[in-house]
C-alpha cells in the first residue's frame, strides 16, 4: 500500500510539473507570435491607453532622478507619454526612436514622459540610455500604478495630450505616432 501512494503522490508530481511547462510553452509561443506579427507588419494593434477626447488621467509619480512628475505639469502645451515593458523585446527600439520623436516634434524632456514597467533592470538601463536630456523617465513594477491608471493594454503605448490636457492619441505599436509625423 506504501508503494501504491508513493507511486502516485510521484506521478500527480510529475503531472503538475508537465502541467506548467507546458503553460510555460504556450505562453512563449504566443509573445513569439506576437512579436513575429509586429516585425512583418500584420499585428493589429490592441486598444491600449485612455479614449481620445477625454482629460488626461491625473498621476502623481517621481522620476528615475528624483524629481516629481504630475499630469498637472503636462498641462499648458503638447505632450507624450509613452509605456514600455522591460519583458517587450520591441520596447527597446521604441525607446531608441524617442529622440528622433523629441527632435520632428520639438518637444522637450518635460513634455516626453517615458514609463518603464518591469523588474528587470539591465532591460530597463537599455531602454533609458538613448532617452538622456530627451524624456523624463518612471519606473514602475509591471502593471504598475501608470499601466493600470492609463489602462495600458500592450507595450509600446504612446499617449499624445494637447495643451489643454485633452487625450488626443491613444495607440499601441513600435511607433504609431513617428510614423505619421512629417520629417
Amino acid at each position: 500500500m506504501v508503494y501504491l501512494s508513493l507511486g502516485l503522490l510521484l506521478l500527480g508530481a510529475v503531472t503538475a510539473l508537465n502541467l506548467v511547462l507546458v503553460l510555460a510553452v504556450i505562453r512563449r509561443l504566443r509573445r513569439h507570435e506576437e512579436e513575429r506579427k509586429i516585425r512583418s507588419g500584420t499585428y493589429e494593434n490592441p486598444k491600449s491607453g485612455p479614449p481620445t477626447g477625454e482629460p488626461l488621467p491625473s498621476f502623481t509619480a517621481v522620476a528615475t532622478d528624483g524629481t516629481p512628475v504630475t499630469s498637472d505639469g503636462l498641462v499648458g502645451r503638447e505632450a507624450a507619454l509613452t509605456f514600455l515593458s522591460t519583458e517587450c523585446s520591441v520596447c527597446v527600439t521604441a525607446a531608441g526612436d524617442l529622440p528622433e520623436f523629441a527632435r520632428r516634434t520639438g518637444m522637450d524632456a518635460a513634455q516626453i514622459v517615458v514609463v518603464i514597467a518591469g523588474s528587470d533592470d539591465a532591460a530597463a538601463a537599455e531602454m533609458t540610455a538613448p532617452l538622456a536630456g530627451v524624456a523624463t523617465v518612471v519606473r514602475e513594477e509591471s502593471a504598475g500604478p501608470l499601466s493600470t491608471r492609463y489602462a495600458v493594454r500592450a507595450t509600446p503605448t504612446t499617449v499624445m495630450v494637447d495643451q489643454d490636457g485633452t487625450v488626443t492619441y491613444a495607440e499601441a505599436g513600435t511607433n504609431p505616432v513617428l510614423d505619421r509625423l512629417p520629417a
